[in-house]
C-alpha cells in the first residue's frame, strides 16, 4: 500500500465520522418529542456509535502519529488552516499526518491534519497499578491541528485575541493536563486547533506566538449579528449540561428580539472573558450567542458584535428555553 493509497483511506476514515447532523436541534425536532428521556437516550446512542466509529478508524488504519526529525527554525513562522506559529527560539518543527498528543516531544512545534487523542493509550491498568499518564504531560510543546477540537454550543471559556474569539478548553479526559486546546469560536464543526502544553504561565507565553485571522467584524450600526428568522434555540441546562431546544414561535420571537434589542457596544479595550459557570451559549443555528453573567456582563455573536448586558440576562433567556422544552415533551407525551 502506497502513501496515497493510506492517505486516502485515512480521509475516508475522517469524513466516515463526521457528524451528519450540523445543527442538532432541527435533528431533535424531526425526530420528535417523545419524552425527555428519549431524547437524551437518542444523543448518548449518537454520540456513542461517533466514537465507536473513530476509534474503528484509528485500529483499522496505520497512522503517521510517531514525529519524524525535524529541523531548528528559530525566528521562522510556519502556517496551517489560517493558523501562524512564530517558532520559539530554540524550538524545531514537526509536519505530521496525525498527532499523538500523548508522545509530543518538547520545545517542538507540530503541524498536523488530525489528531488521535488514543493512539498509545492502554486499552486497560492492570488493578494496584499506577494511573496511566502521558510522557508528554508536563513538557512545553505546540501543535496546529487542521481538523481540531469540536465546536461548542457554551465553550468553558471565551477570550479575545487577534480580534478573534477563541474558545479555551482543556481535555482532561485524554491524560494530559497540561494540554489546552484554543480554536474559533465558529460554527464550523472541527476547526484549525492549536493545542499547548507546559504550565499556565508557559502556556500564556506561547500563545502569543499564535496568530489567528480576524474574525467577523461588528455590524456597523451596532448590536451583535443574529440571523433575519430563527427556527430553533439550543441551549445546555445544568446541572447535566444536557442539550434543550426551544421550537415554538412566541419564545423565538421573545429571544430574538431581547437580543436584537441589545445596542451598546463594547470598546476593544474593555472586552473580558466570557467563561462557566455563569455564561450561558445559545445556538440559533446560523449563529451562536454566548452572554456572560456578573462576572462579565457582555454578550457576544459567532456572526459579529460585541455588546454590554445586565447580568442576569443570559440566564433568563435559559429559561425561556428550558420551559420551551419541557413544555414540548409534556406534550408530546400526552399525546402518547
Amino acid at each position: 500500500m502506497n502513501p496515497t493509497h493510506v492517505s486516502e483511506l485515512l480521509d475516508r476514515a475522517a469524513a466516515s465520522v463526521t457528524p451528519a447532523e450540523t445543527d442538532p436541534a432541527s435533528r431533535l425536532v424531526r425526530l420528535g418529542r417523545r419524552s425527555v428521556q428519549r431524547r437524551r437516550r437518542a444523543w448518548g446512542t449518537a454520540g456513542s456509535v461517533a466514537v465507536a466509529a473513530a476509534v474503528a478508524a484509528v485500529v483499522a488504519l496505520p497512522q503517521v502519529s510517531a514525529p519524524p526529525k525535524g529541523s531548528e527554525t528559530a525566528g521562522a513562522t510556519v502556517s496551517l488552516g489560517g493558523l501562524s506559529v512564530a517558532v520559539p527560539e530554540g524550538w524545531r518543527t514537526s509536519e505530521v499526518t496525525t498527532l499523538d498528543p500523548c508522545t509530543a516531544e518538547p520545545h517542538t512545534v507540530y503541524l498536523a491534519a488530525r489528531w488521535d487523542p488514543w493512539a498509545t493509550r492502554p486499552t486497560s491498568v492492570p488493578p494496584g497499578a499506577a494511573p496511566f499518564r502521558c510522557k508528554s504531560d508536563g513538557q512545553a510543546w505546540m501543535a496546529v491541528v487542521q481538523q481540531g477540537v469540536a465546536a461548542a454550543v457554551s465553550p468553558n471559556r471565551l477570550v479575545v485575541k487577534d480580534g478573534q474569539l477563541i474558545q479555551v478548553s482543556q481535555p482532561n479526559q485524554y491524560a494530559i493536563p497540561s494540554v489546552w486546546t484554543y480554536r474559533a469560536f465558529n460554527d464550523e464543526i472541527q476547526a484549525t486547533t492549536a493545542f499547548i502544553s507546559g504550565d499556565e504561565t508557559g502556556r500564556e507565553q506561547l500563545l502569543k506566538h499564535v496568530t489567528w485571522p480576524d474574525g467577523p467584524a461588528a455590524p456597523a450600526s451596532g448590536g451583535l449579528v443574529l440571523p433575519d428568522r430563527i427556527t430553533n434555540a439550543t441551549t445546555e441546562a445544568p446541572p447535566t449540561n444536557g442539550m434543550v431546544v426551544a421550537t415554538d414561535a412566541k419564545t423565538l420571537n421573545q429571544i430574538r428580539t431581547t437580543l436584537a434589542a441589545l445596542r451598546d457596544p463594547v470598546p476593544a479595550a474593555e472586552e473580558c472573558t466570557l467563561q462557566k459557570p455563569g455564561a450561558v451559549g445559545i445556538s440559533l443555528g446560523e449563529v451562536t450567542v454566548m452572554l456572560g453573567d456578573a462576572t462579565c456582563p457582555q454578550a457576544i455573536s459567532t456572526g459579529g458584535g460585541r455588546v454590554r448586558v445586565p447580568a442576569g440576562l443570559g440566564r433568563e433567556l435559559l429559561d425561556l428555553i428550558v420551559a420551551s422544552d419541557r413544555a414540548a415533551a409534556e406534550q408530546a407525551t400526552t399525546k402518547d
